[in-house]
């Protein structure tokens, strides 16, 4: 049984894809970065670092530790296209 929450995860999901336009962006990022960020609730990296939809791979996780996401750096580099982090 869905709690709460994971209703209105799904609610807002549907919502969001609803009005989604923006399926044209292309998967590898536009401007071939990525950012290893912390996990922090409180941190948005979109804001806080000025990223656009579709210019960066944002990669977060306890302590913004880039070993800890190293298989994510990986595929974002090598499959994707990323050339800074």
């Amino acid at each position: 049984m869905a709690t709460q929450i994971q209703k209105d995860l799904v609610k807002s999901n549907e919502q969001y894809a609803s009005k989604f336009t923006e399926g044209h962006l292309a998967l590898p990022p536009a401007k071939k970065y990525l950012v290893v960020t912390c996990m922090d609730a409180r941190i948005d990296p979109k804001s806080a670092f000025g990223i656009s939809l579709g210019d960066a791979h944002i990669i977060r996780n306890a302590g913004g530790n880039a070993k800890d996401a190293l298989r994510s750096i990986l595929i974002s580099q090598h499959l994707l296209g990323t050339r800074e982090i």
